[in-house]
């Protein structure tokens, strides 16, 4: 009974054969083709991933997507007449404001800076000198009265917009960062 071993040294033929490293093919490369497919589906779902991230990651550092808040009502032209007078916080603070250019301030609220531009303290009273102007901030932008009040003799300033209608002025302005959402609003008294 003879067996033949040919098919087994055959086997071990091809399998050594297989695994030698001279019979792997390299690599080929890509076409252009393909790269530019793979980096149409790379864009594709990188697209999805910033749009859902970017607002996420604003989210988680304490930032929202809308503008910070204002008071209610367009933006308001006053003449000088008009600035003149009581204004009072929700806090019962109150802003004299005189003809002569002149302010006595009991604990109104503010966004107070001194002459370099660093926060300070609100002044719980004080009394300066103010002045109005109007202007636009740009094209777009409805032109505006800033009223600039600067406490004597500390150079300790802050500045409010007009906001409202000119039967219910307002003088406001952010306190701190715009981001944060905290206003100090003034409704003149009658």
């Amino acid at each position: 009974m003879g067996i033949s071993k040919e098919p087994s040294e055959r086997a071990e033929t091809t399998l050594h054969e297989d695994v030698n490293p001279r019979n792997v093919r390299p690599p080929q490369r890509f076409s252009r083709r393909t790269i530019a497919t793979a980096l149409g589906v790379a864009g594709l779902l990188l697209v999805p991933a910033v749009l859902v991230g970017g607002p996420a990651a604003l989210l988680m550092m304490g930032r929202t997507l809308s503008p910070p808040p204002v008071p209610q009502g367009a933006a308001l032209v006053l003449q000088a007449e008009a600035v003149v007078g009581t204004w009072q916080d929700d806090r019962g603070g109150q802003l004299l404001v005189r003809p002569d250019g002149s302010f006595t301030s009991v604990g109104a609220c503010g966004d107070f800076v001194d002459e370099d531009l660093n926060s300070v303290f609100t002044p719980d009273s004080g009394s300066g000198t103010w002045s109005s102007s109007s202007s636009a901030d740009g094209n777009d932008d409805p032109r505006v009265t800033a009223v600039h009040i600067a406490f004597a003799p500390s150079a300790v300033w802050t500045e409010y917009e007009a906001r409202g209608t000119t039967r219910r002025p307002v003088l406001w302005t952010y306190i701190g960062d715009p981001d944060n959402g905290e206003l100090c609003v003034l409704e003149k008294q009658p």
